[in-house]
């Protein structure tokens, strides 16, 4: 009877052993996901599961219905709240995105979402260093009316090539990434929202080094690209070195400009990084 018993016993504290094992597998489960407000560097996420990310339907230029965002869309993050006391908060956006879509999307300045953690997004690096970035004609930013108004072209993170004509820019009084007639913000420039003159989906991409390609059906004129296949033109992008110049106004006024050379398919282009003016 005491071997029974002490067989009993044994197998009771065996099953309470797994149990409290699954339970507290369970607990750890629910709770180990990171937050990511403590990272600053983050600058895109991707969706891990579909849910709303502050993004409603555009209806006449006004808010409609929330938009319940897919599983794997890449999202900007604009900003963050951290405390380390709770979850994070963040600004979410769907970035630079084509003007096609751009008509049917409402985002809000301060539609902030809350769970901001891995169980919805994982930080992501854009595969396409290029992506995103306003790269004019020319040698470089030259701080003077020549330099004006010279094309420029962007790859959107919905995957379209949009390119802006010299006569497009003046109508909207685009002058370059940074600066326009309208005296906004370089966030708010006309060159991030305005109708492209010419708008091509890409195919497919690649990244070597500084080196980029990118590949799409019809070609653009102003854009050199090269014709590899019945279906495809191929747009080779290469980074060069990043330069600055001070230009001096009077005793003490001075203009920073910031830029990275590129050339692309054999022309010099040029992404300008920042204008700034100091006293």
């Amino acid at each position: 009877m005491q071997f029974k018993n002490a067989h009993l016993v044994k197998q009771l504290t065996t099953i309470i052993g797994v149990g409290a094992a699954l339970l507290l597998s369970a607990t750890v489960s629910a709770h180990a996901y990171t937050d990511l407000g403590s990272n600053s560097h983050i600058q895109y996420v991707k969706v891990k599961r579909p849910l709303f990310t502050g993004q409603y339907t555009k209806i006449h230029g006004k808010k409609g219905q929330p938009i319940i965002t897919p599983k794997g869309t890449i999202l900007q993050v604009e900003s963050t709240t951290y405390s380390g006391k709770g979850p994070s908060h963040a600004l979410l956006s769907r970035g630079v995105i084509s003007y096609q879509k751009q008509q049917r999307i409402y985002q809000p300045d301060n539609s902030y979402i809350k769970h901001y953690n891995t169980k919805y997004f994982s930080p992501y690096k854009l595969r396409l260093p290029v992506r995103t970035l306003a790269l004019q004609a020319g040698k470089g930013f030259t701080n003077n009316k020549a330099g004006y108004y010279k094309p420029i072209f962007y790859i959107t993170l919905d995957g379209y090539l949009q390119y802006y004509t010299t006569p497009r820019l003046k109508h909207y009084g685009a002058q370059n990434s940074w600066q326009s007639t309208k005296g906004v913000p370089a966030v708010d420039n006309p060159i991030w929202t305005i109708k492209p003159s010419v708008s091509e989906k890409i195919g497919t991409f690649k990244s070597k080094g500084n080196t980029s390609y990118v590949y799409y059906q019809k070609p653009i004129k102003g854009l050199a690209a090269k014709k590899v296949s019945a279906k495809y033109y191929r747009l080779t992008i290469k980074k060069g070195q990043t330069q600055n110049k001070i230009w001096h106004y009077g005793d003490e006024d001075t203009r920073l400009g910031i830029w990275t050379n590129y050339t692309v398919g054999g022309n010099p282009f040029y992404n300008l990084v920042e204008v700034s003016e100091a006293d």
